[in-house]
């Protein structure tokens, strides 16, 4: 698993992206349904960009999430992790400075089975706020050793 405050994390997600890519194949034409003209290698270099206010950044991000929304997978997931980066070690760091790798895998955990659950009643503007609230709420709630829900998860795999 992914820790986002060490040294190598970015490495570790652009390794994972590129074994993602080589596995589906058919994600191929998913991608460039959402992602038009548009290499992965490009999308990771705007979503990398440290001007995080950068508009085509935001648009990106948005394009990502709705994509998730529509049709979660792995690839979109490695996406999302790169583009939240900053906010995965703002929330690690928050916890606690030291080093708790278990703790490293509950924030990447938690942050991930909250993009693969994103409800579909929500408009794609409106997509990285509920991430970021949604994924506040699960973090909480698993560090108080409470179940997180899945109800979403379990009616898409039902669809």
């Amino acid at each position: 698993m992914l820790s986002p405050i060490l040294p190598g994390c970015t490495r570790s997600l652009d390794s994972a992206i590129a074994d993602a890519r080589v596995r589906h194949a058919a994600e191929r034409l998913d991608f460039h349904a959402h992602f038009e003209f548009m290499t992965v290698d490009e999308i990771l270099r705007i979503l990398r960009k440290k001007d995080r206010r950068d508009t085509r950044r935001q648009e990106l991000l948005v394009d990502l999430l709705d994509a998730q929304q529509e049709r979660p997978h792995t690839l979109w997931t490695l996406l999302l992790l790169v583009a939240f980066e900053p906010e995965l070690v703002r929330r690690r760091r928050s916890l606690s400075a030291a080093p708790d790798v278990a703790l490293d895998h509950l924030v990447v955990d938690t942050f991930v089975a909250t993009v693969e659950d994103i409800p579909y009643a929500i408009d794609p503007s409106e997509l990285r706020a509920h991430v970021l609230r949604a994924w506040g709420t699960r973090l909480r709630k698993a560090m108080r050793g409470q179940p997180l829900p899945r109800t979403t998860a379990v009616v898409r795999r039902a669809a």
